[in-house]
């Protein structure tokens, strides 16, 4: 009996710890952070089609993108894999419809994708108004997920990243708007 004590606290210790050390998000199965660029043509080339994309401007790394034909996720129109400067995974952006065509958000695709992204990962932000964009934010270990569904558009987005990735972005938009208000003050 102490022994299948023992082997039942060791298997909960396992799963828990398991649990709260959880690493980054995973689209298809590629931790971000963690995979290179070797690995996702590895592992999604025989499934997809994948084409170079160019270098990113925020990350400095190579970029692959597919129409996810194959990828067995419904309604997927294009992907991008984002790598950093050392070839790792540091975004996913991926394009699908936001709605079922009856204009009800509620029962949506985008509904249906937040729902399944909640009982993955932990859920920081939500907003999905009757009228107007819909957005959600959720995280795990150094990555971000976000979902995006303008009010006018037929499409959506869900966007993986991880934290350096996301702080060169915002780092470069914020330098990119202050030289556009120093040229603008110029012409003044």
């Amino acid at each position: 009996m102490k022994k299948l004590i023992e082997w039942g606290v060791a298997l909960v210790g396992v799963l828990f710890s398991g649990w709260a050390f959880a690493g980054n998000a995973a689209p298809l199965g590629l931790e971000l952070g963690v995979v290179s660029y070797a690995q996702v043509k590895q592992q999604l080339g025989s499934k997809t089609v994948l084409s170079a994309a160019g270098t990113n401007q925020y990350s400095g790394g190579r970029m692959l993108q597919s129409d996810g034909a194959g990828l067995e996720i419904e309604g997927l129109s294009e992907i991008t894999f984002i790598f950093d400067r050392t070839d790792k995974l540091a975004a996913v952006l991926m394009k699908m419809p936001k709605g079922d065509g009856m204009g009800d958000l509620e029962s949506s695709n985008f509904k249906r994708t937040l729902n399944t992204l909640a009982a993955k990962y932990t859920l920081d932000e939500k907003r999905v108004p009757f009228v107007g964009d819909a957005y959600a934010k959720l995280h795990q270990g150094d990555a971000i997920i976000e979902l995006s569904a303008p009010h006018m558009g037929f499409g959506m987005e869900l966007r993986y990243f991880t934290t350096s990735f996301d702080k060169a972005f915002r780092q470069q938009s914020s330098n990119e708007r202050a030289a556009k208000a120093r040229r603008q003050a110029g012409a003044l």
